[in-house]
């Protein structure tokens, strides 16, 4: 995929919409088979468990636990926590919070999703980004106090998709 390009009369891209909503689909996926995998229970947002996977739809990869799981074991944010692409958790210990974006609008996740997700030292939170989108991460990080505020108040790490996939691909992550 190339980056948008841009003229002062013209905006365009290159991207395949349905080519990179099927990726964020299947990384999701793999993210859930891969928390499963460590002994974890996995979350996906209701928003995301009806897209198509397979012969079926995402929410399919959890178990029927999962699928009416209760997350206030994790943070007394449960509501908030409802709406992440996808949590890792053991109940009352720990939950790893994966935003999974294949664009660089960043102010959503950072600034209101996980804004009303309190700090907590079990809970630890990442960004998944595609490659391509490194730089203009990077720009908008660069260019924004407020962004970078929301990022270091979160304990946020920044991971890229592709490395991501690598981890999760792995015999034994």
């Amino acid at each position: 995929y190339r980056n948008a390009t841009s003229t002062t009369d013209d905006l365009g891209t290159t991207d395949d919409l349905l080519s990179r909503s099927k990726e964020h689909t299947e990384l999701l996926g793999a993210l859930a088979d891969g928390g499963h995998r460590m002994g974890m229970r996995v979350w996906l947002s209701r928003q995301q468990t009806g897209r198509r996977l397979g012969a079926g739809v995402l929410g399919d990869v959890l178990d029927e636990r999962e699928r009416h799981a209760y997350l206030g074991g994790s943070s007394r944010s449960t509501s908030e926590l409802e709406e992440v692409d996808c949590v890792w958790y053991v109940r009352g210990k720990l939950a790893f919070l994966f935003e999974v974006e294949w664009t660089a609008m960043l102010g959503d996740p950072l600034l209101r999703k996980h804004a009303r997700i309190a700090p907590d030292e079990r809970i630890v939170r990442f960004l998944v980004i595609p490659p391509e989108r490194t730089d203009l991460v990077r720009y908008k990080l660069a260019r924004s106090p407020l962004l970078r505020a929301a990022m270091s108040e979160g304990s946020w790490t920044i991971i890229k998709s592709n490395h991501l996939r690598r981890f999760l691909a792995a015999e034994s992550p």
